[in-house]
């Protein structure tokens, strides 16, 4: 599941009126007790914080009803939830990473005791800051304020609730939260998008018609919005590089799913893998390199990889029963997202420049059927995620290559 799918089910929580809920912060997050790891934790990158449990170089491939590629040769986790969150086995979003920037600070959202959904950003030295958008209300069962990017220097960009209606937020990197909403916008609410190392945000808002269109925002705060050729029914960003290229999804009049990409002067040029009857661009990196998924006639999801030329390249992940679903690129082109392996789970990939993959779980997820979902990935290799235990609660994870 990626973070579209994350968005999907974030999407049927109903938001209603109740009270703000203030910020607050805490420098000893709460960390699963895992085996102490003193000579790979030394090599963690970026004074990465937490326990950790080792997973040795050369670990034997493990044998499913397919083979699987090879998993976890050299990797350790970080396992966290975030203080305060709370969730019960009907709700496992209670800690759930959905980005990571190039330093490892990781944002997203967790639940409380209600199921209503907060902001988080957890630093790499490990202190975790919760937080919610201005006047933001937090009535069971809602989405108070979800986070969906943040760039170089550590600024946030997300959605919020209020009493009425929705809006885009900025965290600074100092925590100083900034409201929006594009002209026109009766609704700002994005499930996906981003921000870039300028402070370039993208998203989505909803006009008076509660039709869907694309933003981009300055750093300033002036609003751009689009839509992709040949959109009907709505667009969808889902992401935005550093050098201002922005990517997504759009309904065209049958409300068919097709990808996009805008470049830097306005220029749009949308695309689908052969055959497809469905697809999402789900993010794009510095080099112009795009990632997402696409469904067939069979309805099978697959990968695809499209180059800056536009050559698309499909894929899936071998031992993958027919969902194989990318969410993140890095700059050097290796791709993170999950699949759903024949022998059932959904489980975690990298698929590395060159094509070859690692799949991989959690050390605490529910082997072997598990619940592993990669959200993003930096320049580091690091990603970031959640997973859900053998008691179907979720825990947000960070998973570093050990080379």
């Amino acid at each position: 599941m990626d973070t579209k799918l994350a968005a999907r089910a974030v999407g049927v929580l109903l938001w209603v009126g109740c009270l703000p809920a203030n910020a607050q912060q805490t420098a000893a997050p709460s960390q699963r007790t895992l085996p102490q790891c003193s000579i790979q934790a030394s090599r963690l990158p970026g004074g990465i914080a937490g326990h950790c449990k080792p997973v040795l170089a050369g670990t034997p491939t493990q044998q499913l009803l397919n083979d699987l590629p090879r998993r976890d040769d050299g990797a350790v986790y970080v396992e966290f939830v975030v203080p305060g969150s709370t969730c019960e086995a009907s709700f496992a979003l209670c800690t759930t990473p959905v980005a990571i920037n190039l330093f490892g600070a990781v944002t997203g959202y967790y639940a409380d005791a209600n199921a209503a959904l907060h902001g988080f950003v957890r630093t790499p030295s490990g202190t975790i800051t919760t937080f919610d958008g201005p006047d933001a209300t937090c009535p069971n069962a809602s989405v108070c304020t979800s986070p969906v990017g943040i760039n170089l220097q550590g600024a946030i960009t997300g959605f919020y609730c209020d009493a009425v209606t929705c809006h885009g937020f900025v965290r600074a990197p100092g925590g100083t939260i900034t409201a929006f909403d594009p002209p026109e916008s009766v609704f700002t609410q994005f499930f996906t998008g981003g921000i870039n190392r300028a402070g370039v945000i993208t998203g989505t808002y909803y006009d008076a018609n509660y039709l869907a269109h694309g933003f981009l925002r300055t750093p300033g705060g002036s609003f751009t919005s689009f839509d992709a050729l040949g959109t009907v029914n709505g667009t969808v960003p889902t992401g935005i590089n550093d050098a201002g290229e922005v990517v997504g999804w759009y309904y065209d009049s049958n409300f068919v799913s097709h990808g996009f990409l805008r470049a830097l002067d306005g220029t749009l040029t949308t695309f689908d893998p052969k055959g497809s009857i469905y697809t999402s661009a789900n993010a794009i990196n510095v080099n112009g390199a795009i990632t997402g998924v696409w469904q067939d006639a069979s309805f099978a999801f697959h990968g695809f990889l499209r180059s800056r030329e536009g050559a698309i390249t499909t894929f899936d992940v071998p031992g993958s029963n027919g969902e194989t679903e990318p969410s993140a690129i890095d700059p050097a082109g290796a791709i993170t997202g999950n699949f759903v392996a024949v022998s059932g789970g959904f489980h975690g990939f990298v698929r590395a420049s060159d094509g070859t993959f690692t799949t991989f779980d959690p050390t605490g997820s529910a082997e072997p059927s598990s619940y592993t979902f990669a959200n993003g990935i930096n320049p580091a290799g690091m990603i970031t995620g959640w997973y859900i235990d053998p008691s179907f609660i979720g825990h947000g994870f960070l998973r570093i290559p050990i080379q």
